[in-house]
């Protein structure tokens, strides 16, 4: 149940199957009082669970010092594993951490460590009418769309360089 004073933040990652692997990631913010934080971003050459974890890490960073915090995904396995193993990870200098997350994970650890914040993990339904869930996926949508723009883009001027010669 979410306290008082709790921000309730809510983190999705999305990448698009397809070449340079265009993704992007989102976050939308309940704060305790005040509108609405959100925030999102694009990525290339990446895949879905970096920018799961990155949506994570940009939350945190939104967020003041010593604030206390609901994080929402519905990456279950992302929730159990921040919950279950982050101190584990922490503990052996971040060894057993897949690559791809180990820029995200540790910029995480860092918001929860050097900046005193109270996290819980929560797993929530994708999908399913939860307001924070659906605004977090769709910016995560928004910057995965974004990144496949670009992608696009850069494909098609060097089909027409090399048509040109």
């Amino acid at each position: 149940m979410a306290g008082p004073l709790e921000y309730l933040c809510y983190t999705d990652g999305s990448s698009k199957a397809v070449a340079g692997a265009p993704g992007g990631w989102g976050y939308w913010i309940k704060p305790p009082a005040g509108p609405p934080l959100e925030g999102y971003g694009k990525a290339r050459d990446t895949v879905s669970k970096a920018m799961e974890y990155r949506a994570v890490a940009e939350a945190l960073a939104a967020l003041p010092d010593g604030a206390s915090a609901a994080v929402f995904s519905d990456n279950q396995t992302m929730v159990e594993s921040l919950a279950k193993n982050l101190s584990a990870w922490r503990a052996g200098g971040f060894a057993k951490v897949d690559a791809v997350l180990l820029d995200s994970v540790k910029r995480i650890d860092d918001a929860i460590t050097r900046r005193r914040l109270t996290v819980r993990w929560q797993w929530v339904r994708g999908h399913n009418g939860n307001e924070g869930n659906e605004r977090a996926d769709h910016l995560a949508g928004q910057g995965a769309r974004e990144a496949r723009a670009e992608v696009e883009a850069e494909e098609e001027a060097a089909r027409r360089a090399k048509r040109r010669r």
